[in-house]
């Protein structure tokens, strides 16, 4: 066996790795493509636009280093015109491609934490108050957690309206007492 086989096999051993990545690569590229279709349609946030800007840019960076590394991944794995490459070239392309997957995974996840941006509570704002009137009458309070019901809190205590009750609820600004 002389030289040019050995590295042939080396060649081999390296497309064949290329080839298993490949996969994972994919998939990557795929959490890089939903986070973005996420990103695209989700609600408003209440990140600064600065920090949506730049989290717009990881993720058009990331899907674009997705796309390269898995060129170079892909090239590793199924070489131009079927011949085997050098092996010390083709295992140095695909470290980049794996290394260029991982930082694209980075970036994705860099990108979402602006999504996790804090909301500004206003601790002096006033609960909202609602109106709701029903065949028996008119309460005003703010709305609360119940179970099976409508339940407002009017006046300190908790007051429950059955839903089947109920003939509006409006917004008010305040409660006036009665």
């Amino acid at each position: 066996m002389g030289d040019g086989d050995a590295g042939e096999a080396g060649s081999y051993e390296v497309q064949a790795s290329a080839r298993g990545w490949l996969t994972l690569q994919l998939a990557a590229l795929g959490f890089v493509g939903l986070c973005g279709a996420l990103k695209a349609g989700g609600a408003a946030s209440p990140a600064p636009r600065g920090v949506e800007v730049m989290a717009g840019v990881l993720v058009v960076l990331a899907l674009l280093l997705a796309c390269l590394a898995v060129y170079l991944v892909g090239r590793t794995a199924w070489p131009h015109g079927g011949l085997p490459d050098d092996p010390a070239r083709a295992a140095r392309r695909l470290r980049t491609g794996l290394v260029l997957t991982f930082v694209t995974v980075l970036l994705t996840a860099l990108a979402a934490t602006s999504s996790w941006w804090p909301t500004p509570d206003a601790p002096d704002a006033p609960a909202a108050s609602v109106e709701v009137t029903t065949s028996g009458g008119t309460l005003c309070g703010e709305l609360t957690r119940g179970s099976g019901a409508l339940a407002l809190t009017v006046e300190g205590r908790t007051v429950d309206v059955a839903v089947t009750d109920v003939l509006s609820v409006a917004p008010v600004a305040g409660c006036g007492s009665s």
